[in-house]
C-alpha cells in the first residue's frame, strides 16, 4: 500500500534514528497549504483505553525487563512452531533464556486479563518496544508450550497455545496501523503453526485437538478488521506531516547498517537518487520539497481501492495502484535525469557548492520527497494482499488441524476435504480466498494448497517461499 512516509518513519525509529514529526498545519520548510477535509469513510475517531485497562501497555513494561534471543537461540527456537520438526538435542540455551525472561513473561501474560488491547498512540520521539515484545514473548510462550507437550501435559499445552492465539488476535483487532497489523498477523501465524506441531504428536489426545479446533477464532471478522486498519492508518497519516529538515538530516547521518536496511527497500537504480533527492543541502533550496496535500489525495484513492479489493473476489481485484506506481516510478526517473547527470561524480552528502550548481535542476522536480518515498517496494508489503494471505492461512490452519483429527480417528487422512464436513469435524469446506473455491488437497502428497495471488492452480508446486511465484503450499505433517 502507498504509505511510504509513515512506514519509513517507523523503520527509522526502529533502527535508532530520530525523526521529528510536526502536527498537522505546521510546515517544515514552507507554509503548508490548507489540508482537504478528512473524508468520513476513512475517518478514525479513537476512543483511548485507559493505560490500566490496556494489555499492550503491559508489553511496554515487559520490554524493560526482557532478555533478547542470541543468534544461536534465535535459530534453534524455530523448531517449536515448525510442525514435525525434530526437537534439538541441546535445549539448554533456550531453557536458560526462558528462565532469564520469567519476570518479563509474567507481565506479558498478565495482559490477557486486561479488558482490551489497543496499540498506543505513536510518539515519533520514541521507539515502539511493544511491537518487538509481541514476537519475542510469543517465541517464549510457544517454547514453553512445546516443553509442556514433551512432558505429556497436552491439555496445558493446548490451553497455552489458545491463549497465545487470543493474544495475537486481540493485537490484530487493537486499532492497529498497517505495520502493527502485519506484525500481529505474523505472530498469529506462528501460534497457528505451533498448534499443528502439537496436533501431529501421536500422543496428543483427539479430544484436546477437537477442543482446540472448536476454539479457533472465526474468519468472518478478518475483512472488517482490515477495513478498520485502513481507517486508522489513513487518519494517523493525515494528522502528521514530515519535519522535512530533521528527516533529511537523519537520513544523511545514517550508519552503514541502517543505510543498508533503508536502501534495501529501493530498486538498485533509485538508491543513489534517494540519497540525492533527500540531501539536506538540496532540500533547503526547495520551496515545497514535500507536498503533503498531494500525498493525502494519493492515500485517499489508495485506501479506497484496497478496501474495495478486500471486500470483493480476488479475481476482480483492481490493480490500479500497482499500475500507477510503475508509471510514477518511470515519470520520476525521467524528471530527475538532468539532476542525476549533474551530480553523478560528486560524493554524498553534497557540498554547498555542488548543491548550488544543482539547484535549477532540483527546483524543476515537483514534490521530490513524496515521489521518491513512494517508489519504495515497501508499499506492496502493506497492501490488500496481506489480508488475503492472512485469511488463507486461517483456512489452511483449520483444514490441517481437522485433517490430523480425522487421521487420528480413522488411521488415515480424509479422501477429500468434504469428508471433514461429512464426519462433522468441520461445518464447511475450507475455502481459498484467492480462488473463491475450496482449498486444494492431496491425500497422497499430504498437501493442502492455495492458488495464491496468481490465481492459477500449479498442482501444489510452491515457489521459493510460501507467498511467492506459484502455489501457497502447506505440508500436512506426519504423526510422530
Amino acid at each position: 500500500m502507498s504509505k511510504a512516509p509513515s512506514i519509513f518513519r517507523n523503520i527509522i525509529l526502529a533502527t535508532g534514528l530520530l525523526v521529528a514529526v510536526l502536527p498537522a498545519g505546521r510546515a517544515a520548510t514552507a507554509a503548508m497549504d490548507e489540508k482537504p477535509p478528512l473524508p468520513d469513510d476513512l475517518r478514525f475517531e479513537p476512543k483511548p483505553v485507559p493505560a490500566a485497562d490496556n494489555g499492550i501497555i503491559d508489553w511496554r513494561r515487559s520490554a524493560e525487563l526482557k532478555v533478547a534471543l542470541g543468534e544461536k537461540e534465535k535459530e534453534a527456537i524455530r523448531y517449536c512452531w515448525t510442525p514435525a520438526a525434530r526437537t534439538p538435542n541441546d535445549l539448554g540455551g533456550l531453557q536458560a533464556w526462558l528462565k532469564r525472561n520469567q519476570e518479563a513473561l509474567e507481565i506479558f501474560n498478565a495482559s490477557l486479563q486486561k479488558p482490551r488491547m489497543q496499540w498506543p498512540e505513536h510518539d515519533p520521539e520514541n521507539k515502539r518496544p511493544e511491537m518487538a515484545m509481541l514476537k519475542l514473548m510469543m517465541c517464549a510462550r510457544l517454547f514453553e508450550a512445546d516443553q509442556m507437550a514433551e512432558q505429556g501435559k497436552f491439555a496445558e499445552a493446548a490451553k497455552s497455545l489458545e491463549e497465545s492465539l487470543k493474544l495475537t488476535q486481540r493485537a490484530v483487532e487493537g486499532d492497529a496501523t498497517l505495520l502493527s497489523y502485519t506484525v500481529a498477523g505474523n505472530a498469529r501465524s506462528l501460534a497457528q503453526s505451533a498448534m499443528l506441531r502439537l496436533a501431529c504428536r501421536k500422543q496428543t489426545p483427539v479430544s484436546v485437538l477437537e477442543e482446540m479446533l472448536k476454539n479457533l477464532p472465526g474468519l468472518d471478522p478478518e475483512t472488517n478488521v482490515y477495513a478498520h486498519v485502513l481507517r486508522v492508518e489513513f487518519t494517523h497519516d493525515y494528522n502528521e506531516s514530515l519535519n522535512v529538515k530533521q528527516f533529511m538530516e537523519a537520513v544523511s547521518k545514517m550508519s552503514g547498517t541502517n543505510a543498508a536496511l533503508y536502501m534495501s527497500f529501493y530498486p538498485d537504480e533509485l538508491q543513489r537518487a534517494f540519497r540525492v533527492l533527500l540531501d539536506p543541502s538540496l532540500v533547503a533550496l526547495h520551496p515545497k520539497p514535500f507536498d503533503a496535500n498531494a500525498e493525502i489525495a494519493r492515500d485517499i484513492q489508495t485506501c479506497r481501492i484496497y478496501r474495495a479489493n478486500s471486500l470483493g473476489p480476488w479475481s476482480q481485484r483492481n490493480g490500479a495502484v500497482e499500475l500507477k506506481h510503475e508509471e510514477e516510478r518511470a515519470s520520476l526517473a525521467r524528471d530527475i535525469a538532468p539532476l542525476m547527470e549533474l551530480v553523478k561524480d560528486d560524493p554524498l552528502p553534497l557540498s554547498r557548492a555542488v548543491a548550488q550548481k544543482a539547484r535549477p535542476a532540483y527546483l524543476e522536480i515537483e514534490n521530490p520527497i513524496g515521489r521518491i518515498l513512494n517508489t519504495s517496494i515497501i508499499e506492496f508489503i502493506m497492501s490488500d494482499i496481506k489480508v488475503f494471505q492472512l485469511r488463507t492461512e486461517r483456512e489452511a490452519g483449520r483444514a490441517l488441524l481437522a485433517s490430523l483429527i480425522f487421521e487420528k480417528r480413522k488411521g488415515q487422512l480424509p479422501p477429500t476435504l468434504a469428508s471433514l464436513v461429512e464426519e462433522k469435524i468441520l461445518t464447511s469446506i475450507p475455502s481459498d480466498p484467492f480462488s473463491g473455491e475450496a482449498l486444494h488437497y492431496s491425500r497422497e502428497k499430504r498437501k493442502i494448497w492455495s492458488v495464491s495471488d496468481n490465481g492459477k492452480d500449479d498442482g501444489g508446486v510452491g515457489g521459493s517461499s510460501r507467498w511467492y511465484e506459484k502455489d501457497a503450499v502447506w505440508q500436512i505433517p506426519e504423526l510422530n
